[in-house]
């Protein structure tokens, strides 16, 4: 798909910018021909993402925890860009704890990183969406449904990500709303915190439940999702859902 030019002219704000999935959004966007925002809190590593895009990129800083920031950055996004067509929103937070252990600031923190503030940036942009008739997506996870044992708070919170698609989408037949899930995918900072004997004992758990193949079977790269990401964005149709994971056949385990 590299290069066809599929988002020619699209003006999209990716939120979630700065690394992992959201970042590799908004270069392949940038390189089929997209005039892209990249969104995030660090705005060192959206500077460096804008100049890896080129021409035609812009970073601006957002605090999706924060209403005020929220909308400063859709109206610095529209002025930029003339405009906003498409949203994707690939921000979250991805603690790995048990159930039990799970507090209230904790949940709070959460819902607020994973739901509510998906649904903040779509209500300030939603003018811009509606008369463009355009799109959003929200990045999911191929867990909902099934949650990995010490990941179900993560889960919880996009199985909500995921109904509040569905409650855009009746309000607003208007936009397309789309939920891409995904699996296993390399390259992201989500294990960055996670404790390492905790994720020890888990992992054995997942392997012996069959957890890792559900979501797998092997492991993608940040590129792969974003490819398929864009190719939902380009598609002649809307795509309401989409899980992807690993193809077993092509995929290399050390990618």
């Amino acid at each position: 798909m590299s290069g066809s030019g599929c988002l020619d002219g699209r003006r999209l704000l990716v939120v979630g910018a700065s690394s992992g999935v959201g970042r590799a959004i908004g270069l392949t966007a940038a390189a089929e021909g997209a005039m892209v925002v990249f969104s995030a809190r660090r705005v060192e590593l959206l500077e460096s993402a804008v100049q890896m895009a080129g021409a035609h990129t812009r970073a601006v800083v957002c605090d999706v925890t924060d209403e005020s920031s929220v909308a400063e950055a859709v109206q610095e996004t529209v002025s930029a860009l003339g405009g906003l067509d498409t949203v994707v929103y690939a921000t979250g937070v991805d603690p790995l704890i048990r159930i039990e252990n799970v507090d209230g600031v904790a949940w709070s923190k959460l819902f607020a990183t994973n739901v509510t503030g998906a649904s903040l940036i779509i209500r300030a942009a939603l003018p811009h969406l509606s008369a463009a008739r355009g799109r959003a997506v929200f990045i999911s996870a191929t867990s909902v449904g099934r949650p990995l044992p010490g990941m179900g708070a993560y889960a919880t919170s996009k199985a909500a990500l995921e109904e509040l698609a569905r409650a855009w989408r009746s309000e607003h037949a208007e936009v397309s709303f789309s939920t891409v899930a995904i699996g296993m995918t390399l390259g992201t900072e989500v294990t960055a915190d996670w404790d390492t004997d905790l994720l020890g004992d888990l992992g054995s758990i997942w392997g012996s439940r069959g957890y890792l193949f559900d979501n797998g079977p092997g492991y993608m790269n940040c590129e792969q999702v974003a490819e398929t990401v864009v190719s939902v964005l380009a598609a002649p149709t809307s795509i309401p859902y989409v899980s992807v994971l690993a193809d077993p056949v092509h995929t290399d385990p050390e990618t």
